[in-house]
C-alpha cells in the first residue's frame, strides 16, 4: 500500500507503506492516473493518495516517480513517464501501465524448453577437423578464464568483507579454549568411538566467525542425538562468537548487481558477446544452487582458477539467437543456422566409429562441422571438428541456443530446442504405483502400477540372473542387470579368485567384492609395518587410512622395507582405485538407463489405457530415514542393500522428467497406511512382514505392494479416504 507522496527536486517520492509484491508491481507495472480537480493519484489498483503541494500537471509533460520504502531508504525501482489527457474525461491524467503480449508458445499449450546434447570431437577417423584449436579460440579461451577469475576474485573479495576483523582474537579463542577441552575430553573417554574430532574450518591457519557457527553445529547435533560434548563448551563458544556481527551487505550487493557488475567488467577485459553468456550462466547457477541446497557460508562458491586447478581447461561457446528462435529443420540444411554449419552424413565405413556399426547406424550419424563468427575486423573466425548425432530434433521445434562446450576432456555441442509436448488432459481416474525393494527368486522388485480401467497390476523388477539382450527382444517393465559380456571378458581382473566353472555372480554381487580388495591391500600393508617395525610403529595405523601411510613415510624415510611396501601398496590402491570408480560407473550408467527404460514402459502402459494421472507416495525415502535402526523392523533392516541396489529414489525422479514427455502428471501424495488399510473394507490391519496377509475384517488375503498401489490411486481420487487413513494413523 502506499500512504503519501512528496516532491523532492522535481521527482515525486511514493512513500509505501509496506514492501509487498503487489506494491511493487502497481508502482512499476500499473497504470497510473492523475486528478487534477480532486488532487489524487491513483497508482493499479490501489486507493488512491493525495498529490503533494506545488505540484503542477499538465497534458504532455514527463513525470518521474521514485519508489520509497517504509524507513525512508530509497528503492532501486524509479519509473519516468509522460502525462497523456483524454477529451471525454476533463481534468484525468494518465501514464498508460506495461501490458503483456500473450505468448505465441505458451507453457500452458504444452511448449517447453529441452536440451540435445550431441558428442563432438576435435579429431575423429573421416571428419575434417583442425590440426589444432585456431588463435582466435585460445585467445577467447585466455579471456574467459581472466573474466572468470576476476568475477571470483570480486566475490571472493565481497565476502570477506562482510565478516569482522576479528581473526587474532578467533585463532586465540580457539588455540587457548576450544582445542584444549577437546583434546581433554577425548583423553577422559580413553578408547571409546564418541571422541570429538578437531573442527576443519577451525584447524586453518585464518579461521573466521564462520567456522565458530559450524563448530556450534556440531556440538548441538551430538547433543541431538544423545551423544556427549565438554561441559560448558557449546556455551562458551556462543557467547564468544555472538561478540562478531557479519554483515552479509556486501556479498548481497554483488549478487543483487552481478549483471551490471559482469557487464563491466566483460567491458574492461574486450570480451565478445558469445564468451560472456558461459561464465554468467555457471556464475548464476551457483548462486541459486547455494540457495536451493542450504550449503554452509564458507562453502560452494566460486573459486580462482589456477593452472592446476580441477576444470581449469574448460570453456565455452554460446551463440544465442535473440528471437522467438529459428525452424529446427534448418539445423540439417545445407545453408545451417547463424555461425554454425553441418555436412552431410559421413559414411560409417570411412569413420570407423563403433556407434555407427550395424543397426546403432540408423540412427546415429557423425558430420563435419564448421563454426564460422564474424570478428572484430569483419574476419570470419572459423573452427571444423565433428558431431555424432544420435537423435534427430523434433518436427516443429525452434532452435533458440547453440553452445560448444568443453568441458573435463571432452567435446559437446548442445542445442536449447523449444518443442511442443502432449497437454495432460484431467483425468478422473488415476494410476497407483507403490514404490519399495522386495527381493524375489530372481532380483528385486522395485514397484506394483495399478491400472484402475481394467484393474490390472504391472510389476515393476530387476532381474539379477538375466543378461542384456538386443533392445527389440527386450522384456517391459524388467532391468536386466546380469553379467554382461564385458563382465565375462574381464572376470579374473575383477575377481582374481575366480575359476572356470564358478558362476559369475551379477553386477551388484561384483561391485562389493571389488571395493573390498582395496582394504584388502590396506590391511596387508599394515600386518608387513606391523610385523617389521614392533612396537615402533604408531598405535593410530590401526585406524589410518591413505594420509597415515603418508605420515609412516615420512617418519620411516631411512627404512627402506618401510619405503618398499608402502610403495608397493600405493601402486595397488590406484590400480584398484581406477577398476573401482571404472566398474561403479558402468554399474550405475546400467541401471540408469534400466530405470529410463521401464520409466518410458509405465508412461507408455498409461498412455495406452487413456490415463493421465500418476500417483506416487511422496518421501517415502526421507521417512525412512528418519527412523532410528534400533526401532526399525527386522525385514527393513535386511533389505537395506535392496534399497541401494534399487535405487528407488532416482528411478521417481527419472520417472517425473519421463512423464512430461507423455503428457502424464505425476502426483505426490503424503499417503499413509496404504499397504495396511484393506482396498475392499477399509480396515486398518497391524504391520505385517510378510508379503501377503489375511485380512481382520473381510478375511480376504491382501499382496502388500498391490494393495498399496491401489490404495494411492483410491486415495488421489477421493480425499475423505485420504483423511481416514491420517485420522486411523494418530488414533
Amino acid at each position: 500500500m502506499i500512504t503519501r507522496l512528496s516532491l523532492v527536486n522535481n521527482c515525486i517520492h511514493v512513500h509505501a507503506g509496506e514492501i509487498s509484491l503487489k506494491t511493487t508491481k502497481s508502482f512499476t507495472h500499473g497504470s497510473l492516473m492523475f486528478d487534477q480537480n480532486a488532487r489524487l493519484a491513483t497508482f493499479g489498483k490501489l486507493p488512491p493518495v493525495a498529490l503533494p503541494e506545488g505540484l503542477i500537471i499538465a497534458d504532455g509533460a514527463t513525470m518521474e516517480l521514485q519508489l520509497v520504502a517504509p524507513d525512508g531508504t530509497l528503492r532501486k525501482q524509479a519509473r519516468a513517464g509522460k502525462l497523456k489527457a483524454n477529451p471525454k474525461e476533463p481534468g484525468i491524467m494518465r501514464i498508460a501501465g506495461m501490458s503483456k503480449t500473450p505468448r505465441k508458445f505458451s507453457a500452458a499449450d504444452g511448449w517447453s524448453l529441452i536440451t540435445y546434447r550431441y558428442r563432438a570431437y576435435f579429431s575423429h577417423p573421416g571428419v575434417s577437423t583442425d590440426a589444432e584449436l585456431p588463435e582466435w579460440l585460445k585467445a577467447s579461451i585466455v579471456r574467459q578464464k581472466a573474466f572468470w577469475n576476476r568475477l571470483a576474485y570480486l566475490c571472493r573479495e565481497a565476502r570477506r568483507s562482510c565478516s569482522p576483523d576479528s581473526t587474532t582474537e578467533v585463532i586465540a579463542f580457539v588455540r587457548e579454549t576450544i582445542l584444549p577441552e577437546i583434546d581433554a575430553y577425548n583423553e577422559a573417554l580413553g578408547r571409546s568411538k564418541e571422541k570429538i574430532k578437531h573442527p576443519a574450518k577451525l584447524k586453518t591457519e585464518m579461521p573466521g566467525v564462520d567456522g565458530l557457527w559450524n563448530f556450534v553445529g556440531i556440538l548441538r547435533s551430538r547433543i541431538e542425538k544423545g551423544r556427549g560434548v565438554p561441559e560448558g563448551l557449546l556455551e562458551k563458544v556462543i557467547a564468544f562468537a555472538e561478540q562478531f556481527k557479519a554483515d552479509y551487505t556486501p556479498i548481497n550487493e554483488f549478487i543483487n548487481n552481478f549483471n551490471d557488475i559482469a557487464a563491466k567488467e566483460a567491458e574492461l577485459l574486450g570480451l565478445l558477446r558469445f564468451e560472456i553468456r558461459p561464465i554468467v550462466e555457471v556464475f548464476k547457477s551457483i548462486f541459486n544452487r547455494r540457495k536451493t541446497m542450504k550449503i554452509a557460508w564458507s562453502e560452494g562458491w566460486p573459486l580462482l582458477k589456477y593452472p592446476d586447478s580441477p576444470k581449469t581447461d574448460n570453456w565455452g561457446l554460446h551463440y544465442y539467437f535473440n528471437m522467438a528462435g529459428l525452424d529446427s529443420a534448418k539445423f540439417h540444411s545445407p545453408k545451417g543456422i547463424p555461425g554454425l554449419t553441418l555436412g552431410p552424413a559421413l559414411k560409417p565405413s570411412d569413420t570407423g566409429h563403433p556407434l555407427l556399426k550395424g543397426k546403432a547406424a540408423r540412427k546415429n550419424t557423425l558430420h563435419n562441422a564448421e563454426i564460422s563468427i564474424s570478428g572484430t575486423d569483419r574476419e570470419q573466425w572459423r573452427f571444423h571438428f565433428g558431431v555424432l548425432c544420435h537423435r534427430p530434433l523434433a518436427t516443429g521445434s525452434h532452435l533458440k541456443e547453440w553452445k560448444l562446450i568443453f568441458a573435463d576432456g571432452k567435446l559437446w555441442l548442445c542445442l536449447t530446442v523449444e518443442l511442443q509436448r502432449p497437454v495432460p488432459v484431467h483425468s478422473p481416474t488415476a494410476s497407483g504405483l507403490d514404490v519399495g525393494w522386495r527381493r524375489t527368486k530372481t532380483g528385486i522388485r522395485f514397484g506394483s502400477l495399478y491400472e484402475p480401467a481394467t484393474q490390472s497390476f504391472r510389476e515393476l523388477t530387476i532381474d539379477m540372473q538375466k543378461s542384456p539382450k538386443d533392445p527389440k527382444d527386450r522384456v517391459p517393465f524388467r532391468i536386466d542387470v546380469g553379467p554382461t559380456r564385458w563382465e565375462k571378458r574381464n572376470i579374473t581382473k575383477l575377481l582374481p579368485d575366480w575359476k572356470p566353472g564358478d558362476a559369475i555372480p551379477c553386477s551388484f554381487e561384483i561391485r562389493p567384492v571389488v571395493q573390498q580388495r582395496r582394504d584388502y591391500y590396506k590391511d596387508t600393508a599394515k600386518i608387513l609395518l606391523r610385523k617389521h617395525l614392533g612396537d615402533k610403529l604408531p598405535a593410530w595405523i590401526d585406524k589410518a587410512g591413505r594420509r597415515g601411510f603418508l605420515k609412516v613415510t615420512e617418519e620411516f624415510k631411512e627404512d627402506l622395507y618401510v619405503q618398499g611396501v608402502i610403495a608397493e601398496w600405493k601402486q595397488q590402491d590406484e590400480q584398484i582405485g581406477k577398476l573401482v570408480a571404472m566398474y561403479i560407473y558402468r554399474c550405475t550408467k546400467r541401471l540408469e538407463d534400466g530405470h529410463s527404460q521401464v520409466a518410458h514402459d509405465v508412461c507408455r502402459h498409461l498412455q495406452e489405457k487413456g490415463i493421465s494421472r500418476l500417483s506416487v507416495e511422496g518421501s517415502f525415502l526421507a521417512k525412512l530415514s528418519q527412523r532410528h535402526d534400533n526401532e526399525d523392523a527386522e525385514a527393513i533392516k535386511r533389505s537395506q542393500k535392496y534399497r541401494q541396489y534399487a535405487a528407488v529414489g532416482k528411478f521417481i525422479v527419472i520417472l517425473k522428467g519421463i512423464a512430461s514427455k507423455y503428457g502424464i502428471v505425476v502426483d505426490e501424495i503424503s499417503a499413509v497406511n496404504t499397504t495396511r488399510i484393506c482396498q475392499h473394507c477399509n480396515h486398518l490391519n497391524p504391520n505385517s512382514e510378510n508379503e501377503q496377509f489375511v485380512c481382520e475384517e473381510c478375511g480376504r488375503q491382501v499382496k502388500q505392494d498391490q494393495n498399496a498401489a491401489v490404495n494411492l490411486s483410491r486415495f488421489s481420487c477421493d480425499p475423505d479416504l485420504a483423511e481416514m487413513a491420517v485420522a486411523a494413523r494418530k488414533s
